[in-house]
């Protein structure tokens, strides 16, 4: 009877052994899988998500931030004691105290003199001319002059002491809805960005003195730009290289606003396909995909008992870009024409699986402005495939005749092998090229419907794919290429809102010729409506939200993008990865800073 006992419990103990001995997990680090990096990891070069992926780990400590729930608030880590003080001018000043144990990763103090360099460096003529792009204190006293090398001296900023400085929002810019962006600065390491300078501040305000600013700039947008080495974030900047940027955790971060510090100690962002992404997290390749929108692979990820699927709603849409100052596209009627030549429905149920919706507008599903407009946004026309709307718009444009340039286009005669192209009275086709990404099931939906819909009305339709950067560059860049080395009038892409959204930036025609008037609008409605919109009291919800609506009605006329969806987001993980929170507002360091592995 003993020996069977001991036998029993030997083999309780082989299974219990056995049982414990599952596949070894790395639980300090933690692999994300994107789309390919850009490699511009600070602000003011290119507008690649995923590269701010890791601005976001590796900066911080800003005045002021956005909670998950979509707040703004101050930062009461950095920030100790904020006065405000309107003079009489109608000028508002914000005093910013910082707490005296800011550091940055080589444990060396973040002072306010960091946070003063910040603004002019980049409000400086020399940063733009270094190649950077940058809206950084326009509101502020003195902005123009600056920036526009007039003074070097910067009137709407002061350095007071060592941990104390103020700026001063100009009363031509208030009252603004979004005010405290305004106020929202973070530091960049003086020490190394601009070695041997000093802030030297007088009555005419503050300049950046003992280094030539030029050769400064230079020096940071060429090499700084691609590898950050002093920072402030939850971690530091390691390497960029094969693709992959690791990053390990800043022992000197003193946590976010709510008292957050990473658990995690090395995270690592690597491109990879995005036709397998899912598979390679099922794999175990990575531990984590974001942003998965195809419904097919959501219900792969749901079905895999060791991988979690987390959503939450995307504040954003998908849709169809277009550039309203080139060829054919700068005709309105020719952007609706195509708004009618796709089914939007199918894309959804193709690409989406059902997991997202239609939008009418330049909106996302979590602003509270649309919840607050629902049911008059939800009737805004709804686009869908009419092939003979299309051709009726078409036909009050230049591109109504033949190829002979008299003779009248007949929709009857369109057919779906294309060789019935509408022209105008030089003889010229009526084409569009479109621009979308390689290995991405919307760029596959826009090709598989306006290959077969647009020859019905006419339409020289071609679709070129590339990577993503190389999109994004035709799409905020090309303004910058002659007239007759453009091409590309469409692009397939996706915007997400933050929770101070100000739609000034996209589409008044003050930044036409700029990467943030992407579409170049250039329209005095949407410069009246922009304008009324932010030209409002923080409290002032009501009023806003009247404007906003305003705004999407004559947004849906003039179509500077076509709206195609708006989805559910799923972060695709690994079973073994906990602590995953997201929202449509949260920021990439709320979130890495909950994960952990076990």
């Amino acid at each position: 009877m003993k020996k069977f006992l001991l036998l029993l419990l030997s083999l309780a103990l082989v299974l219990g052994m056995l049982v414990g001995c599952g596949p070894k997990v790395d639980t300090k680090t933690l692999i994300v899988g994107s789309p390919e990096l850009s490699g511009n990891f600070i602000p003011a070069f290119g507008n690649s998500a995923y590269d701010v992926w890791v601005r976001t780990l590796v900066m911080g400590h800003s005045t002021y931030v956005t909670t998950p729930a979509g707040e703004i608030v101050l930062d009461e880590s950095v920030v100790k004691d904020l006065a405000t003080e309107l003079d009489d001018q109608g000028n508002k000043t914000y005093t910013f105290t910082l707490h005296e144990d800011l550091k940055w990763n080589d444990g060396s103090p973040i002072t306010a003199k960091d946070y003063v360099c910040y603004i002019l460096w980049y409000a400086s003529p020399q940063w733009v001319e270094a190649g950077a792009s940058s809206t950084v204190a326009e509101a502020l006293v003195g902005y123009s002059d600056y920036y526009e090398g007039k003074v070097d001296r910067f009137k709407g900023v002061d350095l007071i002491d060592e941990h104390k400085f103020s700026i001063t929002i100009s009363a031509e810019e208030l009252p603004y809805f979004y005010e405290t962006s305004y106020a929202a600065y973070m530091p960049i390491p003086m020490a190394v960005w601009a070695p041997g300078a000093t802030i030297d501040v007088n009555e005419d305000g503050a300049k950046i003195d003992g280094i030539n600013l030029t050769d400064a700039c230079s020096t940071v947008a060429s090499e700084e730009r691609f590898k950050p080495t002093v920072t402030c974030g939850p971690y530091k900047f390691v390497s960029f290289e094969n693709n992959a940027v690791t990053v390990v955790v800043n022992e000197h971060f003193k946590g976010t606003y709510d008292g957050k510090k990473p658990q995690l100690e090395t995270i690592i962002i690597r491109s990879i396909n995005q036709s397998t992404d899912v598979d390679q997290v099922i794999n175990g390749e990575v531990d984590m995909v974001t942003g998965v929108i195809e419904g097919e692979k959501i219900e792969k990820a749901k079905a895999d008992k060791n991988t979690v699927a987390h959503f939450y709603a995307r504040n954003g849409f998908g849709g169809f870009f277009i550039h309203c100052d080139f060829g054919p596209t700068a005709v309105k009627e020719v952007r609706h024409a195509l708004a009618y030549l796709m089914d939007r429905d199918e894309i959804i149920k193709n690409v989406l699986g059902g997991y997202g919706s239609v939008t009418n507008g330049h909106y996302g599903l979590a602003q509270w402005m649309y919840e607050d407009n629902k049911a008059a946004i939800d009737a805004l026309p709804h686009l869908s495939r009419d092939t003979a709307k299309a051709n009726d718009l078409l036909d009050q444009t230049e591109w109504k005749f033949e190829e002979d340039g008299k003779t009248p286009f007949d929709p009857a005669k369109a057919n779906a092998d294309g060789t019935y192209i509408r022209h105008n009275a030089n003889g010229e086709k009526l084409i569009i090229n479109h621009f979308g990404t390689e290995d991405n099931n919307v760029t596959d939906n826009v090709e598989l419907q306006l290959k077969a819909n647009t020859p019905l009305a006419g339409i020289e339709f071609t679709l070129t794919r590339g990577d993503f950067d190389a999109l994004l560059a035709q799409y905020y860049y090309a303004y910058e290429l002659p007239a007759d080395e453009r091409k590309y009038h469409t692009f397939n892409l996706a915007s997400s809102f933050g929770v101070a959204y100000d739609p000034y930036y996209s589409f008044h025609s003050k930044y036409l010729g700029t990467w943030m008037n992407s579409n170049q609008v250039n329209d005095p409605e949407m410069d009246r409506l922009t304008v009324a919109m932010r030209s409002l009291e923080p409290t002032q919800k009501e009023e806003y939200s009247k404007i906003w609506l305003e705004f999407q009605k004559y947004y849906a006329d003039y179509l500077p993008t076509v709206p195609l969806y708006s989805n559910q987001y799923f972060d695709i993980h690994s079973k073994y990865v906990h602590g995953m929170d997201t929202t449509p507002f949260a920021d990439w360091t709320d979130i890495i800073c909950n994960l952990y592995k076990k």
